[in-house]
């Protein structure tokens, strides 16, 4: 982009860390993170749905997530086996856009960033920039669906 594009767009990653959890405990989020998944509406997923093309996968084994924009897409790829992922130091999970405001587009990768972050503190990496009133967004709308308890 040129110096004085109207529009900043930076990337948000996810990494997982899978050598800091056991298989059983990897599961046991992951069975939650996938209820939530399956039943959370395109509106609660992403900002303006009317603008995104929403491709929603679920598998037994994983599930993937895409959403498609004009000019970006956002990523999520899980899976329920840790062994599944080739790099075991660091994966790549969640890939979002964010604006010069620090806003994300795709409120569903907040909403497991926290999810994941408040069961499991330390098993993921978030490199980029999170904007707070997101995260407190987040936090109220998984404690309404009762997703916040251990």
């Amino acid at each position: 982009m040129t110096p004085d594009s109207p529009l900043e767009l930076e990337a948000l990653e996810v990494y997982l860390q899978p050598d800091f959890i056991t298989q059983m405990e990897w599961a046991k989020l992951y069975r939650n993170i996938c209820r939530y998944v399956q039943t959370v509406t395109h509106h609660d997923m992403v900002r303006y749905p009317e603008k995104a093309e929403i491709m929603r996968k679920m598998e037994t084994s994983h599930f993937h997530i895409q959403i498609k924009r004009a000019f970006t897409t956002d990523v999520i790829l899980l899976y329920l086996e840790l062994a599944c992922y080739i790099n075991q130091e660091e994966v790549l999970i969640m890939l979002g856009v964010s604006n010069n405001h620090g806003r994300i587009s795709t409120p569903l990768i907040i909403d497991l960033i926290v999810l994941i972050h408040t069961q499991q503190p330390g098993l993921i990496r978030v490199k980029g920039y999170l904007h707070p009133e997101d995260w407190t967004v987040s936090l109220y709308r998984l404690q309404e669906r009762g997703l916040l308890m251990k």
